[in-house]
């Protein structure tokens, strides 16, 4: 069973406040803060790197993609392996748990970078191929400076 554990970002303070400091603080109780912006649910996974992944982290998720191909009647077939790597921020969602919605994508082709897309679907979390960078209340900006940095190199 998945541990429950939220943590808030205190805009007024412009600290993270944990979910056993909620308890014990002037937060109490926990059932106010639960409809305010800035409160965060545990996602029950941890990076890479074994930090627990909340809703509203940033991360970095990289991909490994094998394409074969087979020519003639199968005689002869040609593996190539593609690299690249998501950037998102993490969001639960009944139908698939924890993922990121609308990430970045950037994919190295042939070794040439292929130009970032910022894809229109839900990506699942696979944990030991991700990593957080960041949330979207200590640095909200960082998804776009992530996608115009992206649009400038190209």
């Amino acid at each position: 069973m998945r541990e429950i554990k939220f943590r808030y970002w205190d805009k007024e303070e412009n600290r993270m406040i944990s979910g056993d400091d909620l308890a014990f603080e002037e937060y109490a109780p926990l059932k106010h803060l639960l409809n305010q912006p800035g409160i965060m649910q545990f996602t029950g996974i941890k990076d890479k790197n074994s930090r627990e992944i909340y809703e509203g982290d940033i991360v970095k998720q990289s991909f490994y993609k094998d394409v074969r191909t087979q020519y003639g009647f199968g005689y002869e077939t040609e593996f190539e392996t593609f690299e690249g790597y998501f950037i998102g921020a993490v969001a639960i969602i009944a139908s698939k748990g924890a993922c990121l919605k609308n990430p970045i994508r950037k994919m190295d082709v042939n070794d040439e970078e292929e130009p970032i897309k910022i894809t229109k679907q839900y990506k699942v979390l696979a944990s030991w191929r991700c990593e957080v960078i960041g949330n979207i209340f200590e640095d909200p900006d960082l998804l776009n400076k992530l996608a115009s940095e992206r649009r400038d190199e190209e």
